[in-house]
């Protein structure tokens, strides 16, 4: 039914499973408890999720690398009654409080920052995303899933999974993140989807040998930049984007993607609205249960869903708007640079300004960037500041935010 690594699982693997989890009463009596998982063992995390789904129960993930004094606080501050830490049969009692209510998939978001919060999504809900998701996805019950991102994430776990399983093929899970395993486990699985974030599925594409090519790729989370984007392209059948909330899920497909800024088609059980591509506007999101304000800027043109950046990133320069990804996309093709980030601090004397921090092969002289941006960009949009680092700093969950990079500039 589903590999892990090199593991392969069937249905009656997942039967056995579920006996032994039927045999401890803490597992068979969690309907209207909520659960936290914290395990290595992958075929167990989704073999739990799927029985406590069952059962009636709520789970809590918790990424694998945090140590168990951290995996008591989140799964405490995420109201969790038992704390599955590394094993099923020994657990931490956290709460004995009464929960009536529906059973939740909870996922701690962060955004840009850094803030944790609850975010809490019933199983019906997961299930019409599912759905959804399937009728959307122009890919058949042939085509396997390669899942290369924590199935602790929504992303990995019901796109990458859930979703493959629905439409009859069959997830092959990594967790192995040496690009050379995965690049060998693809060329296993000729016919596939590659779920990976930006930074690996560029990584893989110049790792890539000439005489192989990706089938189709997912990328998701953060925007790509269009340099990499192109080298994708070029060694891919097929590239896909997908943008969403924790909020909601999955909220767009792209089925192939040529601009990166452009998510895609809303899937079909929600309504999705913003701006235009002249007067760009919050995304908003409905779904049959709730209305969503993402605090994403972005428009629709042709029922396809653009994003240009978080509405507080949006840098106004004497009442011009700057959105970074262009600013990046511009710094990126510059044959030097290896990654860059744009983001505004606040001039006490004209207002907010264009800042960069670059890593680069070597520092480069700054009137050549100058030059170089002169040549792509209005004068508004060229950073006030170039700064030069060896490692751009990046939260825990790998994104970076750009508001604790700014400041005053002096």
């Amino acid at each position: 039914m589903f590999y892990v690594n090199d593991q392969f699982y069937t249905v009656e693997d997942i039967e056995k499973q579920y006996e032994i989890y039927e045999s401890l009463p803490h597992l068979r009596e969690c309907n209207n408890r909520r659960l936290a998982i914290c395990t290595d063992d992958v075929f167990q995390y989704i073999t739990l999720c799927l029985y406590i789904r069952q059962k009636g129960g709520s789970v809590v993930p918790i990424h694998v690398a945090t140590p168990k004094e951290g995996a008591i606080r989140f799964a405490s501050s995420a109201g969790s009654h038992l704390l599955l830490f590394r094993s099923i049969y020994s657990f931490i009692e956290l709460s004995d409080h009464p929960n009536n209510q529906e059973g939740v998939l909870v996922q701690m978001s962060s955004g840009t920052t850094g803030a944790p919060k609850c975010i809490e999504r019933t199983w019906s809900s997961v299930e019409e995303e599912i759905e959804s998701y399937v009728k959307i996805l122009p890919v058949n019950s042939l085509t396997n899933s390669i899942v290369a991102c924590p199935v602790t994430h929504s992303y990995g776990f019901i796109c990458g999974v859930l979703a493959c399983i629905r439409r009859g093929a069959m997830p092959v899970i990594i967790t192995n993140s040496n690009p050379k395993y995965i690049l060998k486990k693809l060329k296993e699985h000729p016919k596939h989807i590659l779920y990976a974030a930006p930074a690996l599925l560029y990584t893989l594409s110049r790792l890539l040998p000439a005489n192989q090519q990706f089938d189709r790729v997912m990328t998701s989370g953060t925007v790509m930049p269009q340099n990499w984007l192109t080298s994708l392209r070029e060694k891919s059948h097929q590239v896909l984007q997908q943008y969403g909330c924790s909020e909601s899920g999955c909220v767009a497909i792209h089925p192939n993607v040529e601009d990166s800024k452009e998510m895609g088609y809303p899937l079909p059980h929600l309504k999705v609205t913003a701006g235009s591509k002249q007067t760009p506007g919050e995304i908003i999101i409905e779904s049959s249960t709730q209305t969503i304000y993402t605090k994403d800027l972005g428009y629709i043109e042709n029922n396809v869903l653009s994003f240009l950046a978080r509405m507080d990133d949006t840098i106004n320069v004497a009442g011009l708007n700057v959105y970074p990804q262009e600013v990046e996309n511009v710094l990126m093709d510059y044959p030097k640079i290896i990654e860059a980030v744009v983001y505004k601090k606040q001039n006490n004397l004209s207002g907010e300004r264009v800042c960069v921090q670059y890593v680069a092969i070597e520092p480069i002289d700054e009137m050549e960037l100058r030059e170089w941006c002169q040549r792509f960009l209005a004068p508004h949009q060229i950073p006030m500041e170039f700064i030069f680092v060896h490692e751009i700093e990046k939260l825990p969950n790998g994104k970076i935010s750009r508001k604790q990079l700014g400041g005053v500039l002096v």
